[in-house]
Parts: structure tokens; C-alpha cells; sequence
């Protein structure tokens, strides 16, 4: 068998193979003997036909399973004789053709696995990360448990102002635009918050119930939603009431009615809180600074295309969840998805790069399965569930997503150690 391999940009490999002829005939011999057991030729019993007959009657099928065994075999072989070539794409199948000579050649194109030559992970350098938890930190989520159990007390006879509830109907139209007018009644939202446009938040301010103001907003010449770009829409609106917060104080009433027995309690949960919270930011920066370490003239622009196409992919469907989330159709005309697969490329091609590192780590240290770790957390997701453990499992299973669960702990584990040999401590 002899082979030529040619590597291209991106990781994309292009083999060349040829079988001489009497390789050839000695494997379509092994396949003529096969059809031969199973085939019913008429005037023969079966498994009794001659060769001649079986290679007459059954010409095509054999020279098709003849040319698919004949590609496999010589892929395998390539495969077999270069070290370190892991294709990560099934072979695109070129020319499959026998000569005239009965010898057999091949082309074939595939993406393969990159293999990196890495700086060790000890010459990387982790920053100070403090996992020190401040009074002052704990004061300032004591403030968020607050907030989150605040009440609102009806304020009609006072004025719209920054951080007051507003009930309102809004109609909206757009200028030269053939959608129809925007109406929403009893729409809820609190004034000055990021997500109520500045425009309407400044109409607002000192509006009183059943006031009705305008606001106009124009949208950039640049926005994403093609059909709204340089337009400007006017708002209706009519007031319809006001609510002013109630921020509890914080204190032994606060802690209870979170469920716990004392403001002191409260402060000791949230300190531990947010120690969990910091270890896990420390284990998350250094692991971005390992990753950078290891990735020192490394280029993401060249990386196998269908795994960049992949990442981006799964970013283009959590953003169509999230808008379905928010009874926005993923098929409106409002979004542009080239557009929003250009803006996820660079983080999807950063995610690539760092599993490809990650991968090959995980291999040279020869860190094996976790399934200890897989079925704890199995265990924990069984129980939040209410289901059992190894049925929530075999669900897992059925639905392809166990092996996923397991290359996550594998991965996790490789960060681990990647950050012990950096001289950095893990919980």
C-alpha cells in the first residue's frame, strides 16, 4: 500500500492511497467468497455456484462493496501508520477508481485533531486572587436580600421619579413604516432602570396618574433590525399608576423571612456564600491564565472549521432559546443570524482552542474516566428531579448526553491538575 499525505490550513489533511492489483484481487476474491455463501443462483444449490457465475450476476454489487472495503482499508492503514492522526471529520471521498491494471487508488479529505507543541505548565506564572470575604461585602449582599424581599405601596397622589413602579398603556408607531402601531396595556417596569429606554424614562419624570406624555426614540443608522434603522417610533404614554418600594431593614425579621433564625446566621450563610463564590473565581482565573500561558503563539484563526461551526451553532441556539424565553419567534425577520454568527465566532473559537488544549492534556497525563464524579452528580440532579438515580441515567443515555457528562469530568479534572502543577491549590 502506498499513501501520500498532504496537511492544509485549518488542520484539513488530503490523502492519496493506491493498492496494487494483486491486493485488489485477493480482497475481491474474500468478497466473491462471501456472496458466494449467501447468494441463490438458479441451477445451483446454494453456496455451490461457481466463482465465474457469482462475479457475473452480482458484478456491480461487488465491484461497490469491493471499492467501500477497499477505501477503508487503505484509510485504516494511513491511520495506522501516522502517529498521531485523529480525524475529527468523517473522509470526504474523492476518486475511487480501478486502473486498468486492476490496482485501486483513493482520494480523501478530513479534518484532523491539531496536535500542539505546549509550554510547560509550570513556567505559568497564576496572579493574586484574595478568597478574603470583607464585612463590607457582606453588608452589600445583606442590601440584595433586602431588595429582593421589598414591597411596593401604592403612590397615586405622588410623582413619577427614579425607582418607582410604573403601571402604564404605551402605543407606539414608527415613521414611514407599514407594521402596525405597537400597543401594550398595563405594561409594568420600574423608571430608571437600564432596560426602559432613556427617552421614555426622562417623559416620565414627575408624571403623575392619569397624565399621558410622549416620548420619541431614534433608532441608529446602524441597528441590527435592518427594517428600523434610522427610524423613529413615538410613544403614547397614559399613566395609569404608582408604586413606591419598601426596602425592609435589615435585621432578625429580614433573616426570618428567608428561613433562617438570626441576622448573625444570615451574615454567616452569606459569608460562606461568598467564599464558594471566590474559590470558584479563583479557580476560573487561573485557569484562563494557565490556558493563555499554554496557548502562547498558538493561532485560533487556524482551527478545524466544523468545530468552530459546531461552537458557534450551540451559541446560535441557546440565543434562539433565550428569545424564545421572551415570546420573541427565533424566526423573525428582526434578527440577522449571519450577522450574530460573525458577533459569536470569536468567543466560539476561544472555547475551541482551550477544549483542543485541554484534550490533549487530559491525554498526555493520562487522566482516565471520572465516573465516580459523573454518577455523584447523576445523584444530585436524580434527587432535585425527584427520580431515581440510575433511571435518571439511563435517561441521560437515551438522550445523548452521558458521554457529554462525561468528557466534563474529564475536563475538569484536567483543569485541576493543570493548576496543581502551576503551583496553584485546588478544593
Amino acid at each position: 500500500m502506498d499513501y501520500k499525505l498532504t496537511r492544509h490550513p485549518n488542520h484539513t489533511v488530503e490523502v492519496t492511497a493506491e493498492l496494487d492489483a494483486e491486493a485488489v484481487e485477493r480482497e475481491r476474491k474474500s468478497i466473491v467468497n462471501s456472496f458466494r455463501r449467501k447468494a441463490r443462483v438458479p441451477g445451483f444449490r446454494p453456496g455451490k455456484a461457481p466463482e465465474s457465475a457469482i462475479r457475473a450476476r452480482f458484478s456491480s454489487d461487488i465491484k461497490a462493496e469491493l471499492s467501500e472495503h477497499l477505501a477503508s482499508l487503505l484509510l485504516r492503514h494511513v491511520f495506522d501508520s501516522e502517529e498521531g492522526l485523529e480525524p475529527i471529520t468523517r473522509p470526504r471521498l474523492g476518486d475511487l477508481e480501478f486502473g486498468d491494471d486492476g490496482g485501486f487508488h483513493l482520494s480523501a479529505e478530513m479534518e484532523v485533531r491539531p496536535r500542539y507543541e505546549l509550554p510547560a505548565v509550570e513556567e505559568a506564572e497564576l496572579p493574586e486572587v484574595t478568597l478574603d470575604v470583607s464585612e463590607a461585602e457582606i453588608d452589600q449582599e445583606l442590601a440584595k436580600v433586602a431588595e429582593e424581599n421589598a414591597t411596593w405601596e401604592p403612590a397615586d397622589d405622588a410623582q413619577a421619579a427614579d425607582g418607582m413602579l410604573v403601571q402604564a398603556d404605551l402605543h407606539g408607531e414608527m415613521e414611514d413604516s407599514e407594521e402596525e402601531p405597537y400597543l401594550e396595556q398595563n405594561a409594568r417596569f420600574v423608571l430608571g432602570d437600564d432596560s426602559v429606554p432613556e427617552q421614555i424614562n426622562e417623559a416620565l419624570q414627575g408624571a403623575a396618574v392619569g397624565e399621558q406624555r410622549t416620548a420619541e426614540r431614534r433608532f441608529p443608522d446602524d441597528d441590527e433590525n435592518a427594517a428600523r434603522a434610522g427610524k423613529t417610533v413615538r410613544y403614547e404614554i397614559d399613566v395609569k399608576s404608582l408604586k413606591r418600594k419598601l426596602v425592609p431593614p435589615v435585621d432578625d425579621e429580614l433573616a426570618r423571612t428567608v428561613g433562617l433564625d438570626s441576622l448573625e446566621q444570615l451574615r454567616e450563610r452569606i459569608a460562606e456564600a461568598l467564599a464558594r463564590n471566590k474559590r470558584a473565581q479563583r479557580r476560573e482565573t487561573w485557569r484562563r491564565a494557565v490556558l493563555d500561558h499554554l496557548q502562547t503563539g498558538l493561532d485560533d484563526g487556524e482551527l478545524p472549521p466544523s468545530l468552530v461551526q459546531a461552537a458557534v451553532r450551540e451559541d446560535l441556539n441557546r440565543f434562539a432559546y433565550s428569545m424564545a424565553m421572551q415570546g420573541l419567534a427565533p424566526d423573525s425577520d428582526e434578527v440577522d443570524w449571519q450577522q450574530m454568527a460573525a458577533r459569536f465566532e470569536p468567543g466560539a473559537r476561544r472555547r475551541v482552542l482551550d477544549e483542543l488544549v485541554l484534550d490533549q492534556l487530559a491525554e498526555a497525563w493520562e487522566i482516565g474516566e471520572r465516573e465516580a464524579e459523573v454518577d455523584a452528580y447523576i445523584a444530585m440532579e436524580a434527587g432535585r428531579l425527584g427520580l431515581p438515580a440510575a433511571e435518571h441515567k439511563a435517561n441521560l443515555a437515551k438522550e445523548g448526553k452521558l458521554d457529554s457528562l462525561r468528557h466534563s469530568a474529564v475536563i475538569s479534572a484536567t483543569i485541576d491538575e493543570m493548576i496543581r502543577r502551576a503551583g496553584g491549590e485546588v478544593d
